[in-house]
């Protein structure tokens, strides 16, 4: 096992006070405030990488940063080193923005990534942090205590990513390179694809790396997913990627199929095909497992309950009715025909009415659930026909070429969307 390296303790060298030294001042602009000034409408992000551990490196490293610039604002340093605190300041601007724009907040990542330290340092009077970043810093601060720092919260986890990599990994050790601040183009208002009333509204797209990242953006306010019921948004209402049911407040996880509370129940599912060996789907009755139901191998004995399956649990309890979005394609369609043919759609309200045990593929014993349609919405069948629209299903090819901002499209099976590898 990796040691543990603790963030209070591990800090970059200390910059000593010299003779005749500066008061250190510091500004760092706000976000928005920069984009309204800059005709280009660009917008800072960090690369944070991509799979967890990636992630807690870069949030370890970035929570030092905070703590060398808020240690140093305190004390007079030589001018010279002004700048670079300026820098770290604005650094960590944008790092606040990437935790609330794109990271479900977990005990874990309190700790281990010394997340709680960082905003600490940063809300104290006496480290003289600007006005705006500390305002920010409080604003997440409190929000991550009165959800008891997501105790209660089903972690955004990635389907496809080792579980030993998931949200209760152990932290590595840091890089030797730091995340990198990386400048991306900002929509215009009347694009057609990104703009207001585009099928990418709220989304950014950050080309720079080696991959193209989409990213929630963090000057548009975003509807928060965690409620119960329709949360305002229609039936039938179809989204290209996951990430813009997140923005939408349609699901409450860009990766993870299961969001909610594992006390007082789901808030949202995502029906695919990426468990069809677990799941069923039978349109107005479906059949659910819980998280990591497929690496179990005890045929007699489930495996340790996920935050996934325990909101199951719960959301069977209270009965609290569960938002079902439907996630296609045109091979998963094939094996089941209630998917859409592309991207994803609001099915509406179900409810967990029992739960069995099953054996996977392995052997193993796993709790199934079955939720069945809530009676008065628009049958399932009309959704099937009318959504995606055609508007949506054959995405206007011209239109998409008009768009400087907009990545190139594909096409599959007559349904043209964006792609998001």
């Amino acid at each position: 096992m990796q040691a543990h390296v603790d963030p209070a303790t591990s800090t970059e060298p200390n910059v000593p006070e010299l003779e005749g030294s500066a008061a250190l001042s510091l500004t760092v602009a706000n976000p928005a405030t920069k984009m309204a000034a800059d005709p280009a409408q660009t917008l800072r992000v960090l690369n944070m990488g991509r799979t967890m551990n990636e992630k807690f490196d870069q949030m370890r490293k970035q929570a030092r940063s905070i703590l060398t610039a808020t240690r140093n604002s305190r004390n007079r340093i030589a001018p010279e080193r002004v700048e670079e605190m300026e820098n770290r300041f604005a650094d960590a601007d944008v790092f606040l923005d990437w935790l609330t724009t794109e990271v479900q907040m977990t005990p874990n990542i309190k700790t281990s990534a010394g997340v709680e330290l960082a905003l600490n340092n940063l809300v104290d009077p006496k480290n003289n942090v600007p006005e705006e970043l500390a305002g920010q810093a409080k604003l997440l601060l409190d929000k991550y205590k009165a959800e008891n720092w997501g105790e209660d919260i089903v972690p955004d986890e990635d389907p496809d990513e080792d579980p030993a990599q998931g949200s209760n990994a152990q932290p590595q050790p840091l890089p030797a390179v730091g995340p990198i601040v990386n400048v991306v183009q900002l929509p215009a208002a009347n694009d057609p694809t990104f703009g207001v009333g585009g099928i990418m509204y709220g989304v950014v797209v950050n080309t720079t790396g080696k991959r193209k990242e989409y990213r929630i953006r963090a000057d548009i306010l975003r509807k928060s997913p965690k409620e119960y019921g329709h949360n305002g948004i229609a039936l039938g209402s179809w989204y290209p990627f996951q990430i813009n049911t997140l923005f939408w407040g349609a699901h409450g996880a860009r990766m993870g199929g299961i969001a909610g509370s594992v006390s007082t129940g789901a808030w949202s599912i995502v029906v695919a095909a990426t468990y069809e060996d677990l799941d069923t789907d039978h349109g107005d009755i479906i059949y659910y497992s819980g998280s990591n139901s497929h690496d179990n191998t005890d045929p007699k004995k489930t495996a340790p309950a996920s935050q996934g399956t325990k909101a199951l649990t719960a959301s069977h309890r209270t009965q609290n009715p569960i938002r079902v979005l439907r996630s296609g394609g045109a091979s998963n369609r094939s094996r089941n025909r209630h998917l859409p043919s592309c991207g994803l759609r609001y099915d509406g309200l179900y409810r967990v009415v029992s739960s069995r045990h099953r054996l996977n593929k392995k052997g193993g014993l796993y709790e199934q659930f079955k939720l069945e349609r809530l009676p008065g919405q628009t049958p399932l069948s009309e959704l099937q026909r009318s959504s995606p629209t055609t508007a949506q299903y054959v995405f206007p090819i011209a239109l998409l070429g008009k768009s400087l901002f907009s990545p190139y499209p594909i096409i599959l099976r007559k349904c043209v969307i964006l792609s998001e590898a």
